[in-house]
């Protein structure tokens, strides 16, 4: 074969070579490209996945109410008929309470149609004014806090009725206008607490609308007689005061940031009667208080030194919270209160959380071994006042939105321990709380 030949076949060959050559490198460049693409595929849909997974842990459980026409709601020779309910609370929202159960998850209770549509209808059509000739009043309702366990329900209600005509402040600051009368004034008061076992939350709630309109009726009947103020709120608050010689403390109507737990320079020394005391950093019980302290537990003694048997939601020594064992203990001291460790968007401290179907299957001796073992860490969420004990499945949702800490979260040698939870919240309350606070 001549060389021409030979330099031409060799050409070919070469030729064959690039092509097959490209059409490798074409081959693999299209698959590295379409796994590039699929990876990208996978990534995006994992963090869907994950945005969703915590977008659903961060919604809280929640039970949705309605309240139906009762005529039975009306007292007898009823002298007054509601012609519209204003809500002047601090929570704008419809909720109305949290549900504790045993397993220690807080379920949220709301009005389905909305809280003041609720009442309002509800009220207004469940009074019975056959001939249109009775009088009308306006509901103002200031506070309205419900919080039950399986033990027991706990429904707080302060109410004023006004003439018509009075303009009202809510919570942000806006005017809630009455009606156009102007001559419109608060005629009575009512502050009414409900404290049952036996009945469901519809019936609670409506216990204490009903004892709200009784007394008001009671006033009409007799108003020369009778005070224009009913309260239960008074009455515990007197007679815890007379046994631990403090004082009746009266705030002004005006709020600031002192009157806000999370946002005050300083905490107020007292003790707290319900939530929203707590909340508001005030303490309706004030003057010396008689403490029994002793690693991080303390219990509230009369002047004479024994024991107060008085129910409290908490109290301050002026320096740290204590909060009273008694809502997520189901026996045992129940009477005593433990130091919060951690103040923020949760109060956070350590004890033993120790629930109703623990006490159920437990011995005395056992029920006491559970309540020795302080380990559990527990939390009270300022924004519903549910407490209930930190799990590694509640971490990630109390921690949305703060990568570095859900980050610290994954590297935690045991996500159950107490301390290391406490420690990770705490870093939480740090992120979150007013610059006042710190």
């Amino acid at each position: 074969m001549s060389t021409a030949q030979n330099t031409k076949r060799r050409k070919r060959a070469d030729c064959s070579l690039v092509c097959q050559c490209n059409v490798f490198i074409h081959h693999h460049f299209d698959c590295a490209y379409k796994l590039s693409f699929m990876n990208r595929i996978c990534t995006l849909l994992t963090f869907l996945l994950i945005s969703v997974k915590l977008a659903i842990a961060q919604t809280p459980a929640t039970m949705n109410f309605t309240l139906r026409t009762d005529l039975t709601m009306s007292p007898r020779r009823c002298l007054f008929t509601i012609d519209s309910v204003v809500s002047t609370r601090l929570d704008t929202t419809n909720l109305f309470g949290t549900w504790q159960h045993p397993s220690g998850k807080t379920t949220e209770l709301r009005f389905k149609e909305g809280f003041q549509p609720t009442l309002n209808h509800f009220i207004c059509s469940s009074l019975i004014d056959s001939d249109k000739k009775l009088p009308n009043y306006t509901l103002v309702v200031q506070e309205f806090a419900l919080t039950g366990t399986p033990e027991t329900t706990h429904f707080e209600l302060a109410v004023l009725f006004f003439t018509h005509g009075a303009t009202l402040q809510n919570p942000t600051g806006a005017a809630v206008p009455v009606n156009d009368n102007p001559q419109g004034l608060p005629v009575y008061k009512a502050d009414i607490i409900v404290e049952i076992s036996s009945k469901t939350v519809v019936e609670v709630l409506k216990q204490g609308l009903a004892i709200a309109l009784l007394k008001f009726n009671d006033y009409l009947t007799n108003p020369a007689t009778t005070l224009s103020i009913y309260s239960d709120f008074a009455l515990e608050s007197a007679q815890a005061a007379r046994e631990l010689g403090l004082g009746q403390f009266a705030y002004d109507s005006i709020r600031t940031d002192e009157d806000n737990l999370l946002r005050c320079s300083q905490l107020r020394l007292g003790v707290y009667q319900s939530f929203s005391e707590l909340r508001q950093n005030r303490p309706s019980l004030t003057g010396n208080l008689v403490i029994r302290e002793k690693n991080d537990f303390a219990e509230l003694r009369k002047p004479s030194g024994s024991n107060a048997r008085n129910r409290f939601f908490g109290f301050c020594d002026g320096k740290d919270l204590f909060i009273s064992r008694r809502s997520y203990q189901s026996g045992g001291l129940t009477q005593r209160y433990v130091r919060v460790k951690s103040v923020g968007r949760y109060l956070v401290w350590i004890d033993n959380y120790i629930t109703s179907g623990e006490i159920a299957g437990a011995s005395f001796g056992l029920v006491g071994a559970l309540a020795a073992n302080y380990k559990d860490c527990i939390v009270l969420d300022m924004q519903t006042g549910g407490v209930f004990r930190v799990t590694k499945d509640k971490l990630p949702a109390m921690l949305a939105g703060h990568d570095d800490l859900l980050a610290e979260l994954e590297t935690l040698s045991n996500p159950q321990d107490g301390l290391q939870q406490l420690r990770l919240l705490d870093k939480l309350n740090k992120l979150v709380r007013p610059v006042s606070m710190r």
